[in-house]
């Protein structure tokens, strides 16, 4: 395994390269470390060249000059794309979680020749069509105020009970004693991101003129609450469902070994990876 750093624009991005096969690229959500997927690149490696990163801002990825977080989807955006084409020439797949979905989203939207699919896992994107959207908005605006007041633990506490089942909020209290490489995260996450990425304006038409490469998925212990929610609404806008996998929000994490083998078998139904794993 490689452990690297990209230098782009206004910002220095770490990055780890691990595996054999096809390129597969995993956007973390709201925390931007790339150790949440640790686990099922330990047993996708067999499988796919697999591509950690830190997003700009989070862990080991640093600022390094100015920043325009009006446009802050749009820079992440660039960042895969400089970080991918840095890698390789051919085509490569994405996985993209939470708080990445927009990200993930207008990546498909402006570089759709550059990969093969886009797994889209429980994305927290809302559509200015999405039911209540004020009302999540409000929630958002007002927990943005929480962690002004109170600071980031009563924010993600909070924020995890709104969003998630028991196991998944745990994990997110969890995550809140951090150590020195993510200390700061859920405080950039909160003051840089968490009001505008999840509602900036996707373009639904042309996202549907993608949709054959776009594959959306949820956890089964997701379904009743909030995360499960806008993911499987865009889906349905788009005249697709979405594919049910083991554990919840995080259930790559929790439930792994059966995440990663419902994972393979749907990357085989589709010809992504072969029957018989390149070791």
């Amino acid at each position: 395994m490689t452990e690297q750093y990209l230098e782009v624009k206004g910002a220095k991005i770490f990055y780890e390269v691990e595996g054999n096969g096809p390129y597969i690229l995993f956007v973390p959500g709201a925390n931007g470390d790339h150790r949440v997927f640790v686990r099922i690149r330990k047993l996708l490696v067999r499988y796919f060249t697999v591509v950690l990163y830190d997003r700009r801002g989070y862990s080991c990825s640093k600022i390094i000059g100015p920043q325009d977080y009006s446009n802050n989807v749009e820079t992440n955006t660039e960042d895969i794309h400089t970080l991918m084409n840095h890698l390789t020439d051919e085509s490569f797949s994405i996985f993209g979680i939470s708080g990445a979905g927009s990200i993930i989203f207008n990546y498909l939207n402006t570089y759709p020749g550059t990969v093969r699919t886009v797994f889209a896992h429980e994305p927290l994107t809302f559509l200015n069509i999405f039911p209540n959207v004020k009302e999540v908005q409000g929630f958002y605006n007002a927990l943005y105020r929480v962690f002004h007041k109170e600071g980031k633990n009563a924010a993600v506490i909070i924020y995890g009970k709104k969003f998630f089942n028991a196991l998944d909020h745990n994990l997110f209290v969890r995550n809140l004693n951090e150590d020195e490489k993510v200390k700061t995260n859920w405080d950039y996450f909160f003051e840089h991101e968490f009001c505008e990425d999840p509602f900036v304006c996707v373009d639904l038409d042309l996202l549907r003129t993608h949709k054959e490469k776009l594959i959306f998925l949820h956890g089964e212990e997701s379904i009743g609450y909030l995360c499960y929610e806008p993911g499987a609404f865009i889906a349905k806008e788009l005249g697709e469902e979405t594919i049910q996998f083991p554990g919840g929000h995080n259930g790559f994490y929790t439930h792994s070994k059966a995440f990663e083998i419902s994972f393979i078998k749907l990357c085989q139904e589709i010809s992504l990876v072969e029957y018989h794993p390149k070791i």
